[in-house]
């Protein structure tokens, strides 16, 4: 006799019959709303990536809704990555702006009759700065968004949230977009930011101090941290939209749940110019 119905559901994991509403099976404690979770999840591609980001900041509320069933970590990814690369070619601006002169390694033994040439630091460090910077910066945030978010999921799910950690993540991951547009725009102010001076053309650590302090104390870079805030304001309202559809949390519990740690990131990484503004 089949005692399956449409209220009911059978646990992958022992096969007994569970109410469809249960989200642990009472028998074994295999984690149902996880497995259904995972079974919908999907890998989209880099077209659908930016296609969810658009949809995302034009129809929150349903997007967001459907972030719930299909989590993934691509998108997330993607625009960490090209946070880490904007900020790293914003680094590499400020450099050239630094004025700061490198001589040249010698590669063999330059000359009529042997094999060698001179190769300029300066290069080299440009494709540091574009291969191995982002790559370093964009593990260090990986670190932190894996760490932050899971912090933020129990902390929410203190003030009563059901998201669970892949839910939030999906909706952290798609909600900083506007923060790697602030990186981009960063990129083209270091470029049109006057130059305050250079570091007479050494790679001084004080001079090169000084020359930052100088640059970021700039009107310019002023209205630059500025836009950052507004911006960082910005994928806080996402994410509370998101993490209040996903969760299905109150308003308030929803907003206290995102923009009290990611307010204090921002404070850290930001306002006390920690990594430069």
């Amino acid at each position: 006799m089949n005692t399956m119905s449409e209220s009911t559901q059978k646990c992958p994991s022992c096969t007994e019959t569970v109410p469809l509403e249960y989200s642990v099976c009472p028998f074994c404690g295999f984690g149902l709303l996880e497995y259904e979770l995972r079974r919908f999840a999907f890998k989209p591609s880099l077209k659908e990536v930016f296609l969810r980001v658009y949809a995302f900041f034009r129809h929150p509320f349903t997007t967001s809704e459907e972030f719930g069933f299909a989590t993934e970590s691509k998108g997330g990814n993607l625009l960490l990555l090209l946070f880490s690369l904007f900020l790293s070619l914003r680094f590499y601006m400020i450099i050239i702006k630094a004025g700061i002169g490198f001589s040249s390694i010698q590669i063999g033994n330059p000359g009529e009759e042997t094999f060698g040439f001179y190769f300029p630091v300066s290069l080299l460090l440009f494709f540091m700065t574009l291969l191995l910077m982002p790559f370093i910066v964009w593990i260090i945030y990986k670190i932190l968004f894996v760490i932050g978010t899971w912090l933020m999921a129990k902390f929410a799910s203190m003030l009563g949230s059901e998201a669970s950690t892949k839910q939030l993540r999906t909706v952290v991951g798609y909600s900083i977009a506007p923060i790697v547009i602030g990186e981009f725009i960063g990129i083209l102010v270091a470029l049109i930011t006057p130059s305050p001076g250079s570091t007479g053309g050494t790679a001084d650590f004080e001079a090169f101090r000084s020359f930052m302090e100088s640059f970021y104390g700039s009107t310019i870079m002023f209205i630059f941290r500025i836009l950052m805030l507004l911006l960082w304001i910005v994928a806080i309202i996402y994410m509370s939209i998101g993490l209040r559809v996903v969760g299905k949390m109150a308003w308030i519990n929803a907003i206290v749940a995102i923009a009290l740690p990611i307010g204090l990131f921002v404070y850290f990484f930001y306002l006390s110019s920690f990594f430069g503004g």
